[in-house]
């Protein structure tokens, strides 16, 4: 029996579909430029080795994704973009500066990165790591206290 292919209304919804979910265009933004140990890419997410293993293991399949093992003590292992990973890199840039800018003409959004957490982040863009999660409760809890005061 011959497998039906799977169906998407648009070439925009099939690749948001491969990068769908919390964490795939943060590990994306991580490795472009550069491959990056599991050990690196938990520190900088705040995440766990399994949620990170389930994300880069889906990426890995999607072909996004080169995990290179290195035969070492203790085990070495780099993840790094293919070039259609590369590819995807470009679109999503591009996809983070129309929203910004987007943002920016609304005038009633908010784009939690900061420029100050955008010079910290590679490349020029905000990753989410526990610095920026810190900073993000910061501003949650001040917002709060306005509520409140009120």
């Amino acid at each position: 029996m011959e497998r039906q292919p799977k169906m998407y209304n648009t070439g925009a919804d099939y690749a948001l579909a491969i990068i769908g979910g919390k964490w795939k265009s943060v590990i994306l933004y991580l490795l472009a430029g550069h491959p990056r140990r599991t050990s690196e890419l938990v520190k900088q997410l705040g995440t766990s080795y399994k949620v990170l293993s389930d994300q880069l293991r889906e990426m890995t399949d999607a072909g996004l994704v080169i995990r290179k093992s290195f035969n070492t003590i203790p085990p070495h292992v780099e993840y790094r973009l293919t070039p259609e990973g590369e590819n995807l890199y470009a679109a999503l840039r591009y996809l983070n500066y129309w929203g910004e800018n987007r943002a920016k003409q609304t005038g009633d959004i908010k784009i939690i990165c900061t420029d100050e957490m955008k010079q910290v982040g590679d490349d020029g863009l905000c990753v989410i790591t526990k610095k920026h999660l810190n900073h993000w409760r910061q501003e949650i809890v001040k917002s709060k206290d306005k509520d409140i005061s009120i």
